[in-house]
């Protein structure tokens, strides 16, 4: 047996021990990506106010470490990061909609990306069991942000919830997919 083999089969061993993590992981986001479907308006705003969110705690927290490292010589430019970050997340609350349709733009690069990436690690672990579903859903993920940049920005409201839904559902299923067939071998 080569290395490369028996690092495959010590793989393969560790992940049929951890068989449970994918099932549980691929029914949690199939049951995200149904609430996302039914409530798509609400799930692009959520996100929104997710995000901004997340920026003003970044904000915050930048800001409150540039005050206490003071003497490195970066205070200022930490401290302006800290509140462009500010800034950034109370305009998410301001302007939900319009910070949607950047939002929107963004996770269409990021969908794309994601999808690329979905179908080289599924291409590089063929020896996964049922690893053709990890490869559609990369597929599906690469065609949903191509789709969402080309209708974008006028169907940033609806267009989002629905593909965030189908991406996680199907996402999901790959992943319940994939644990089933790690039981099964």
């Amino acid at each position: 047996m080569t290395p490369l083999t028996q690092n495959l089969t010590d793989l393969t061993l560790q992940l049929k021990k951890n068989w449970g993590w994918f099932l549980t992981i691929g029914i949690l986001l199939i049951i995200l990506g149904l609430f996302a479907l039914t409530y798509q308006f609400f799930a692009t705003i959520f996100s929104t106010y997710f995000i901004g969110s997340l920026l003003l705690i970044a904000g915050i927290t930048q800001s409150i470490h540039a005050f206490h490292t003071k003497g490195i010589g970066q205070t200022t430019l930490w401290a302006i990061i800290g509140a462009l970050y500010i800034i950034a997340g109370i305009s998410t609350f301001i302007q939900p909609i319009t910070t949607s349709i950047a939002i929107t733009l963004i996770i269409a690069i990021l969908l794309t990306a994601s999808g690329i990436t979905q179908c080289i690690g599924a291409l590089n672990n063929r020896h996964f069991p049922r690893w053709g579903w990890w490869l559609f859903s990369g597929i599906l993920t690469l065609l949903l942000g191509l789709i969402i940049l080309f209708g974008w920005p006028a169907d940033s409201l609806t267009i989002l919830g629905m593909f965030l839904g189908v991406d996680l559902i199907f996402q999901g299923w790959a992943y319940v997919i994939i644990g089933l067939g790690l039981k099964a071998n």
